[in-house]
């Protein structure tokens, strides 16, 4: 019984052709997330998002446009309601962007970055209980290095320099590279009322990875810092930062600025939580090897 024939010619004459139409899509799926990440790198959002939407139509199970359109949803909420005070567009941004990334973890359950971008979206929203199962997370689906440093940053803002600096210290043996760990050494500095130490530690992000003080979680500030002062200035005028760092931003007498949103704002969003709990639940529930930390163990009880 002859169980493989070798292709006909016509029959591999085709193959070629398909193989070819895939890469081309593929190429022009690339394109065009490169002219958004171009668009973003600008803060032009609305450019950002009239690209990714389209691309998504084309590419629905495409998890980098999932994921990339899921940011810009994100910074467009953080827009609405840092800058412009609307509950309603935040809302509807914050919706969209938790559907992105959750339908992407939905396409590509191993994948570390919906999780770690969900993380990301619970910090600024002052869950950082939620972030840190995220970022524990990511580090079981494989960010390691880089989930201790993200996971350094946030036990800084709950107030645990220890577990801060222990962590950051893990994520630079296990090779997380000096710009997250220098900038983690300069809030724990800054909250330990070092301020020498902080100066010192943002001028060398300042000279050798500007990169790292240009944006407070994922999101572009409007200037890239010179000094330290200016920095902590955006940071203590940013809901995503300034919140966590009150004292600290008190002894440079920099005011804060809180997350100032309504009793209805907060319950949508304490509903757009639970629902986002039950489908990762619902995602993950077959991945038990992967020991995640989808929801806190009363969250059904809570409800």
């Amino acid at each position: 019984m002859r169980c493989w024939s070798p292709l006909r010619r016509a029959d591999a004459r085709i193959l070629a052709g398909v193989a070819l139409l895939a890469l081309a899509v593929g190429a022009c799926a690339q394109n065009r997330i490169e002219e958004a990440r171009s668009a973003l790198r600008t803060n032009d959002l609305p450019t950002a998002r009239k690209l990714l939407e389209a691309d998504r139509e084309r590419y629905p199970k495409s998890v980098p446009v999932r994921l990339e359109l899921g940011e810009v949803y994100y910074r467009s909420a953080r827009d609405a309601l840092d800058w412009d005070d609307d509950e309603g567009s935040y809302l509807a941004y914050l919706e969209k962007a938790v559907d992105e990334f959750v339908q992407a973890a939905a396409l590509d359950p191993n994948n570390p970055q919906p999780l770690f971008y969900l993380a990301m979206i619970d910090m600024y929203r002052g869950d950082l209980p939620a972030a840190q199962r995220g970022f524990r997370n990511t580090n079981r689906l494989g960010f390691g290095a880089i989930g201790d440093t993200n996971l350094a940053e946030s036990y800084v803002y709950s107030g645990d320099l220890e577990a801060a600096a222990r962590l950051n210290l893990s994520g630079q043996l296990r090779g997380a590279g000096m710009a997250p760990v220098t900038f983690n050494e300069m809030l724990i500095a800054w909250r330990a009322g070092d301020l020498g130490a902080a100066r010192r530690a943002f001028e060398l992000l300042r000279v050798q990875y500007p990169d790292a003080v240009r944006t407070i979680n994922v999101a572009p500030l409007p200037t890239t810092p010179k000094t330290f002062e200016e920095f902590a200035g955006y940071c203590c005028a940013s809901p995503a930062c300034g919140p966590y760092l009150e004292e600290a931003c008190a002894a440079l007498s920099k005011p804060v600025k809180h997350r100032e949103i309504s009793a209805e704002t907060v319950r949508r969003e304490l509903a757009l939580e639970m629902e986002k709990q039950r489908r990762l639940k619902e995602i993950y529930k077959q991945r038990k090897e992967l020991e995640l930390e989808v929801a806190p163990e009363d969250a059904e009880s809570a409800r």
